[in-house]
C-alpha cells in the first residue's frame, strides 16, 4: 500500500473533512475542516490529504517554525488518520511521508511538532520515529523535534 500526502483539492475536500478519530480521540486533534480553515488565517500553513493508494484516508497540516528564518525547521501541526483506518500502520507511514515532504518541499532538516500529553499512542509513534521531546510546552502541548 502507497501512502502519499496530495494538495487538498475541490476534488477530495469533502472526503477529507468527513475524516475523523474515534470519540475518545477527539481531545487530541482538532477536526480537519479546521486545520483547512487556518490556512486563510496563516497563509503559510500548508495541508495535505493522506492518500492510501487513491484513497483519502487522514490530513495533515504544516507551518513553518519562524517564516523569517527557515533553517529553524518546519512543523507538523496536524496529522490524523481517519478511524476506519487506524491500526494498519497509516499513521507511522503518514508521519514519514510528511518529513519527507518537510525535508524534499522546504529543505530543512529539523522537524518539529506537539502532542498532547496524555496522547500516549502518538508520544510513542513520534518517539519510535526518531523524535524527542524538548521540555518544552505549546499550547499545554509537549514540543518534540527530530533531526534528518
Amino acid at each position: 500500500m502507497t501512502v502519499e500526502l496530495r494538495p487538498i483539492t475541490g476534488e477530495n475536500f469533502h472526503a477529507v473533512i468527513k475524516l475523523e478519530v474515534l470519540p475518545e480521540q477527539s481531545g487530541f486533534v482538532a477536526p480537519n475542516v479546521r486545520g483547512i480553515a487556518e490556512t486563510y488565517i496563516y497563509p503559510d500553513a500548508e495541508p495535505r490529504a493522506v492518500y492510501a493508494d487513491d484513497e483519502p484516508v487522514g490530513f495533515v497540516l504544516f507551518h513553518p517554525i519562524d517564516k523569517d528564518r527557515p533553517a529553524e525547521g518546519h512543523c507538523i501541526v496536524r496529522l490524523m488518520i481517519g478511524h476506519q483506518f487506524q491500526g494498519r500502520g497509516l499513521g507511522r507511514r503518514a508521519l514519514e511521508a510528511a518529513v519527507e515532504w518537510i525535508v524534499r518541499e522546504r529543505k530543512v532538516g529539523r522537524v518539529r511538532l506537539s502532542v498532547v500529553p496524555a496522547n500516549s499512542r502518538a508520544r510513542g509513534l513520534y518517539r519510535s520515529a526518531g523524535f524527542v521531546e524538548t521540555g518544552e510546552l505549546d499550547h499545554d502541548e509537549l514540543v518534540m523535534v527530530r533531526e534528518v
